[in-house]
């Protein structure tokens, strides 16, 4: 068994970040389970080496352990860095295409597509036949309507919930959904736990899963849990914080 903490070093950590830091760290003692800490900075572009000391020192305050990964800011950079790994990704989402993985590129900007690509992105690229090509197109994934994915008891309808995500962006670098999913099978991981905002990415990697032999994301435990939010109700998310670290009290309503 193994259970993983997987913060993005795109902002400070906030009281929506600990919650899932304390909710795993728990379920790992329960279960008697190591635990690992893989620090998600595939997203070059937003990473700062201050928010990745900010996860250390926000972990520490919080008497949280670890077995597995860096051990301070310098070990991450030079031997955890999810930077080093591209060409990795690269070759994982080529292998995984050979097997059948159907995707097509895709020209469409953030700007004009928003929502789920369902059906198909807006631009029509699923039927233009575009070449994949860096600063071009993205790579999506084809989503049939009507694919359902089981997470856990939730049965998630993954056309609706997400439609033809992207697994490689058109600035060269892995996204989310791919990186995920590779990273989680090469630790092994057998329990994952995120927030249930997050469930419609855990059918997306689900549904990658098989085209990566990460057999075990298909067999993980998962655990969604509630959200942390603001006095309005709204989810916190490191876009809605300031360039400072929080205080320690900042959105513990749930």
């Amino acid at each position: 068994m193994l259970l993983r903490l997987a913060p993005t070093p795109s902002g400070f950590c906030h009281a929506g970040n600990r919650r899932n830091f304390a909710t795993t760290a728990e379920l790992a003692r329960d279960l008697g389970a190591p635990l690992a800490l893989r620090i998600d900075d595939a997203d070059a572009a937003r990473y700062r080496p201050e928010y990745v000391d900010d996860i250390f020192a926000t972990l520490r305050e919080m008497d949280i352990a670890w077995q597995v990964g860096p051990t301070n800011l310098a070990d991450f950079e030079e031997h955890w860095s999810q930077r080093h790994r591209t060409d990795h990704y690269r070759a994982e989402l080529v292998a995984a295409l050979a097997l059948g993985l159907p995707a097509y590129a895709c020209g469409c900007s953030r700007s004009i597509q928003r929502g789920p690509a369902s059906g198909g992105c807006v631009g029509g690229c699923r039927d233009r036949y575009l070449d994949w090509e860096t600063d071009s197109t993205a790579l999506r994934v084809v989503v049939p309507v009507g694919t359902t994915v089981a997470v856990g008891d939730s049965l998630i309808r993954l056309d609706e919930a997400m439609g033809d995500f992207i697994v490689w962006r058109r600035d060269g670098l892995p996204a989310y959904q791919l990186v995920s999913v590779v990273e989680d099978r090469d630790l092994r991981t057998t329990h994952i736990v995120r927030g249930r905002d997050l469930l419609s990415s855990s059918a997306a990697q689900i549904f990658l899963a098989p085209y990566v032999d990460a057999d075990n994301v298909l067999s993980a435990t998962y655990v969604h849990h509630e959200l942390v939010t603001d006095a309005e109700g709204h989810k916190l998310s490191k876009s809605t914080l300031t360039g400072e670290r929080p205080s320690r009290d900042q959105g513990e309503r749930q």
